[in-house]
């Protein structure tokens, strides 16, 4: 069973594919090729033209942070569709850990154990956001399951996100195991590959969740 109220509309989540695999990479390559003149001069035909690395970097640099700043969000975004679409109750996206501690109390849902997760390691800045993973499948006579606590926290002008991730007995956090989702790691294979569980999206008819 899938949380389909909290999985994104098919166009969101093409477009945050193709943010991620495409675009982000695309601006910075297209930012370096438009600029590519003041590395080539030699010598300028006119007086006065700047030329050389040092020009070239600062023309090419907002290029680079536009196409670094949506590739770390897309990176953080599209593992956040998979899981949230998996989550029986999950947190909105924070900056500061006090911030995302405070949603966790808050939740009307779950009891997150926080005194716990503070004792074995949380983390302190980034894109942050946590998620309750609730949801049974059966493959014949195999049955797979998850029921973990979840925190990923994505990198500013990095496409890389740190997955938290604390086993839970009863209503208690036992232990945590972290992990990196990379480009150009697919975050479906990644988080199937580390629950062994099958973290799969489906194609919408003519819902899906809210998106973004």
């Amino acid at each position: 069973m899938a949380y389909y109220e909290h999985a994104p509309s098919y166009g969101a989540y093409l477009f945050m594919l193709l943010l991620y695999y495409i675009f982000s990479w695309v601006i910075i390559a297209l930012g370096a090729y438009k600029n590519r003149d003041f590395l080539l001069i030699k010598k300028p035909a006119f007086e006065g033209i700047q030329y050389g690395f040092r020009v070239f970097l600062k023309k090419w640099l907002p290029w680079l942070l536009i196409g670094l700043t949506l590739w770390s969000i897309s990176a953080f975004k599209f593992t956040d569709y998979y899981l949230s679409t998996y989550s029986f109750t999950l947190t909105g996206t924070h900056f500061t850990l006090s911030e995302l501690i405070k949603d966790m109390e808050d939740d009307e849902f779950y009891r997150f154990d926080i005194e716990n997760m503070k004792k074995l390691g949380m983390p302190s800045f980034g894109i942050l956001k946590a998620y309750k993973l609730q949801d049974v499948v059966r493959e014949g006579l195999l049955v797979r399951k998850i029921d973990q606590v979840v925190i990923t926290q994505g990198y500013p002008l990095l496409p890389v996100v740190k997955i938290y991730i604390y086993e839970v007995e009863g209503k208690k956090v036992k232990s945590l195991r972290t992990s990196y989702m990379l480009f150009p790691e697919s975050p479906g294979g990644k988080l199937s590959s580390l629950f062994n569980f099958p973290f799969e999206m489906f194609f919408w008819g003519g819902g899906g969740g809210p998106g973004a």
